[in-house]
């Protein structure tokens, strides 16, 4: 109930709620903020026969409208969040604050055309004189591929701890009556700490005003910037320090075995088999292989002597599209180094997010004085192949591979 309102007050400005939302098809959002007012005078402690009266009709309406349906709920994209978050509280900010948003939704909106006078100001620089074509040219971005095979969830914690038998036991053939083996069994507890990835952009508040450019710009740019990092890191990271831990560092390097100087002219689709075969032979199944694209390339390329086309083990899925080896999908990564390959069973590789991209406004350092804001993406995760899965995953160097499989 609002103060300074006699009941009847009330009742009028509620009425007049009802009659505004009754124009158009009301949203949800709507009527529950309509029965939250319904609610409120029913509230009161004492109601004359008119206002009873009047919270019967009010009740009416409610079910007319619940009956007839809402209007569709329009999702807003992140930029859309942001600047309807950050522009109300833009003169009352001050310098260290900040808003902070978590990204629910990611739309790219590509509306970002307008003709003449009167259109759609370009970069806060004032209005389009001309023709805008639609969208904005991009530096190309690697496509996000590896989360799709790995085995992604998430965490409410700081740490994601995991039990990791440390001793297997053992059993072994006794006569009858016998001394039966005794079989030892000891396990570990292995934590691995969630890390953040960040990046930031600086817009003017001319630029602000501009909603479109920063809804383009913090949908497509700045988010993307953060998902890049994060799939490299997946791969490579170092796992010291802030960094996350990536599977190819992980990873069991490759060795020749029983292979070593005994395959003719061996390609890139022998070495993988050979790393299958090894990763087999410590009790896993490999379901992936990930090389740059070159050497995806180098794959198909493959000639005999006279000029045919080996593919061998190397053929494509002509329903999905899809390369393999050896029946094993191909994962092409601009994050591999070329020459390099990894083969592994990627359902033990873990991805656990703490926290999905997550947006923040305000001002840092001298941006005040400078008129301009700093909009941050960040994202907490954690990333670790458990400790015995290990030789789940197998790397190495193709052109080090091939010479030590090259029959004499």
């Amino acid at each position: 109930m609002e103060e300074n309102l006699t009941p009847e007050q009330v009742v009028e400005k509620i009425s007049n709620s009802f009659n505004e939302k009754m124009l158009t098809l009301p949203t949800k959002e709507d009527v529950d903020a309509l029965k939250s007012d319904v609610d409120s005078l029913k509230g009161l402690s004492e109601k004359t026969a008119d206002i009873n009266m009047s919270i019967a009709k009010f009740e009416g309406k409610l079910e007319a409208m619940v009956e007839k349906g809402f209007a569709p709920q329009i999702t807003k994209n992140v930029g859309e969040q942001i600047t309807d978050a950050y522009m109300p509280n833009l003169n009352t900010l001050k310098k260290g604050e900040s808003l902070e948003l978590e990204v629910k939704d990611v739309t790219i909106n590509t509306d970002y055309q307008q003709n003449g006078t009167g259109g759609t100001p370009i970069l806060g620089f004032g209005y389009a004189l001309q023709t805008l074509e639609a969208g904005v040219s991009r530096m190309a971005r690697p496509r996000i591929r590896l989360r799709d095979v790995m085995n992604v969830g998430a965490t409410s914690s700081k740490f994601v701890t995991y039990i990791s038998q440390t001793v297997k036991t053992s059993a072994a053939a006794v006569a009858e009556a016998g001394l039966k083996l005794e079989g030892d069994i000891s396990f570990a507890e292995i934590s691995v700490q969630v890390k953040k990835i960040a990046g930031y952009i600086k817009v003017s508040k001319e630029m602000l005003e501009d909603l479109l450019f920063v809804r383009n710009e913090i949908n497509v740019d700045l988010m993307a910037s953060v998902d890049d990092q994060l799939e490299q890191a997946l791969l490579t990271g170092s796992g010291t320090g802030n960094n996350l831990s990536g599977v190819y560092t992980t990873a069991t390097a490759w060795s020749a075995g029983s292979f070593a100087l005994t395959v003719p002219v061996p390609n890139i689709a022998d070495v993988v088999l050979t790393a299958v075969a090894q990763i087999e032979s410590n009790y896993f199944s490999a379901n992936c292989v990930v090389l740059h694209p070159r050497d995806v390339a180098r794959l198909s390329l493959t000639k005999t002597n006279i000029g045919e086309y080996t593919y061998g083990s190397f053929v494509q899925n002509v329903v999905s599209g899809t390369q393999l080896i050896g029946g094993l999908p191909i994962v092409a990564s601009v994050y591999m180094t070329e020459g390099t390959f990894l083969v592994g069973d990627f359902t033990k590789a873990h991805v656990r997010m703490r926290n999905n991209m997550n947006v923040q406004v305000g001002f840092v350092n001298d941006d005040f004085q400078k008129n301009m804001v700093s909009i941050i993406a960040e994202l907490r995760a954690v990333s670790f192949v458990k400790t015995n899965d290990l030789n789940a995953f197998v790397k190495g160097t193709i052109s080090t591979a091939i010479t030590a499989l090259t029959k004499p």
